[in-house]
């Protein structure tokens, strides 16, 4: 935990129970950092690629979507929280999430702030058509929070934030190399920080897991990397219908072969 003292006592953490769902969910983790998402080719190629500005533009614009709902998504999951010690090391996350006190710094405002250094306004953001893949997104999530049993929302929300070491630097490179005055401090609050969000809310599934949420949680965290890997998906679809650089002259990477999207089993809400 990076703000707040950890509520939880070494003999929390070292119980049979937790023993037996850390070991669980560190594999989970192993397994999901073998996802097409993690070699897509968008990440292929975002290292060193120079987009157009109106490209460039849509692909942050359309993140946004993603943005700006996660500080709600994550207060709801706080109010899901089975205990006061359970809902404090969350609030760890979301106070980072918030600007730590600070509104402007809130991320949602930060990425704003990036978009509009770009010369995309509030309202523009705001009223940008949402993509298919981001509403995916989106309701996946929030079925999660609001369906799911807490610890399975942890467990999403842990891989989703293992997700933005490896996803984040190549965005932000293409951002600075299309708008060389663009405000990157959104990008600047992520990287190692997101690693601890991801071990705090590993640490929550351990300590309030059952043996009946491994299956759940390892279905629900496959289903949400899909639709990250779909955003991509839908971001070279763009960028193929004319938005490389025409200084660039490396061939265009094939897709990524998509594997037929995960069965949903039918998973009653917790009692």
């Amino acid at each position: 935990m990076e703000h707040f003292k950890s509520p939880f006592e070494a003999n929390d953490l070292s119980s049979e129970r937790a023993t037996e769902n850390r070991e669980f969910f560190d594999g989970l983790l192993r397994r999901a950092g073998n996802h097409r998402l993690f070699s897509h080719p968008f990440l292929w190629n975002a290292g060193g690629a120079t987009l157009p500005h109106h490209t460039m533009a849509f692909i942050l614009t359309s993140f946004y979507g993603i943005v700006a709902p996660f500080t709600g998504l994550l207060c709801s999951l706080g109010g899901h929280a089975p205990s006061l010690r359970s809902r404090f090391a969350l609030m760890d996350n979301i106070y980072e999430e918030m600007g730590c006190g600070d509104l402007n710094s809130a991320h949602p405002r930060l990425y704003l702030r990036m978009l509009a250094s770009m010369g995309v306004s509030e309202p523009a953001a705001e009223g940008f058509p949402t993509l298919p893949s981001v509403c995916r997104i989106n309701d996946h999530l929030r079925e999660v929070v609001e369906q799911r049993p807490f610890s399975v929302a942890c467990a999403v929300l842990a891989s989703a934030e293992a997700t933005i070491p490896a996803t984040f630097p190549p965005l932000a490179s293409m951002a600075r190399s299309a708008f060389r005055e663009i405000d990157t401090t959104f990008f600047d609050r992520h990287g190692v920080r997101d690693e601890g969000h991801s071990a705090d809310a590993s640490m929550l599934f351990s300590i309030t897991a059952s043996r009946s949420d491994f299956s759940v949680a390892e279905q629900d965290v496959e289903i949400d990397l899909e639709h990250r890997s779909e955003l991509f998906d839908e971001w070279i679809s763009a960028i193929s219908e004319g938005a490389l650089d025409s200084r660039s002259n490396d061939p265009a990477r094939p897709l990524s072969a998509r594997p037929p999207a995960p069965k949903r089993q039918s998973v009653p809400p917790p009692a």
